[in-house]
């Protein structure tokens, strides 16, 4: 743990050295840890959401909340993602374009504010394996201290344990736009019934689940230890599924649970 903290404190210091900075503010642990470090380091501290259909209703109010816990200024914008073609076509390359274009935006507000620096809470265990998105980020210089100082998932947890931030055993989310196959085309409709289903499985007490979109079947992911009460209520999330707009439901994946 104490070279966690170092490792931290390494981030303090070079967010310091900085006085201002834009985060890229989604309200998961990575985010919202780099943001409470921040605000310890002194600078100025802008956290920024991007509210779009790929983040969700529940995402938002998670953002606004752990904002509002952290106690920093908190901007949301529209982003309208779905308008770029290339990114709703959903190629290999999806997220580069999506975090291309929310660069564009986050520069964009940062220029209103007069902030010079950009950064983005990727960690050591995101950048593993072929990441367009991070492309996207280093390609734009955005400013990314948990690789900086090596810093992966699990250490930033334990930063937020220590903290005492709510989210810090929360799931891993990611944006509703993955749970859509490349080369399938992202739409509204989608995205809203990926959520809506997502919804009420978390209603049923699932937590980190997944609803793989493959037109009219729903492949789900649930964690670990939730398979077999999947297994009892299944045949009941059909016929919810089914009012959602699927027609079949499978248990595809299981996921590891947070630790």
């Amino acid at each position: 743990m104490n070279e966690t903290l170092q490792k931290a404190k390494r981030v303090i210091d070079a967010i310091a050295e900085r006085g201002s900075i834009l985060i890229a503010f989604s309200g998961g642990v990575d985010s919202s840890v780099l943001v409470y470090v921040a605000k310890e380091s002194g600078a100025d501290v802008l956290a920024v959401t991007a509210d779009s259909e790929l983040l969700g209703r529940r995402g938002l109010r998670d953002a606004i909340k752990m904002a509002d816990e952290i106690g920093v200024e908190h901007e949301i914008f529209n982003f309208e993602i779905m308008r770029k073609k290339e990114f709703v076509e959903n190629p290999y390359n999806r997220c580069y374009h999506c975090k291309n274009y929310l660069i564009l935006e986050l520069i964009k507000i940062a220029t209103q504010n007069r902030i010079e620096t950009i950064a983005d809470g990727t960690n050591m265990t995101d950048i593993a394996g072929d990441r367009p998105g991070y492309a996207a980020i280093t390609d734009a210089g955005v400013f990314t201290p948990f690789v900086d100082f090596g810093l992966g998932k699990p250490e930033i947890r334990k930063i937020a344990r220590h903290f005492g931030l709510s989210v810090a055993d929360a799931p891993s989310e990611s944006c509703l736009a993955t749970r859509i196959p490349s080369g399938t085309e992202i739409t509204v409709k989608r995205l809203s019934r990926i959520e809506e289903a997502e919804s009420m499985l978390r209603s049923q007490g699932f937590c980190g689940v997944r609803v793989r979109d493959h037109g009219r079947l729903a492949c789900v992911e649930v964690q670990s230890d939730d398979a077999d009460r999947f297994r009892v209520v299944q045949e009941d999330v059909a016929d919810a599924f089914t009012r959602i707009g699927f027609d079949r439901v499978v248990l595809s994946g299981l996921r590891s649970r947070t630790m």
